[in-house]
């Protein structure tokens, strides 16, 4: 499991990233969500990664 946070803002990014940030289920900054790691999972946040902070987590920390 990853935890995923929001760390740069989206003002003047391409609408395509705003909307990726928002299929991950961010919508403002310093929010963080927790994904199963996935191929698609992955691929947004590498897509992300020049905003976004990510460490893994166990699924039992997040609660």
């Amino acid at each position: 499991m990853i935890a995923i946070k929001q760390v740069r803002s989206l003002i003047g990014r391409k609408q395509d990233h705003k909307d990726t940030l928002r299929a991950l289920g961010i919508s403002r900054l310093g929010q963080t969500v927790y994904h199963e790691e996935s191929p698609s999972i992955n691929g947004m946040v590498k897509k992300l990664e020049y905003m976004l902070e990510v460490t893994v987590v166990d699924a039992k920390d997040e609660e």
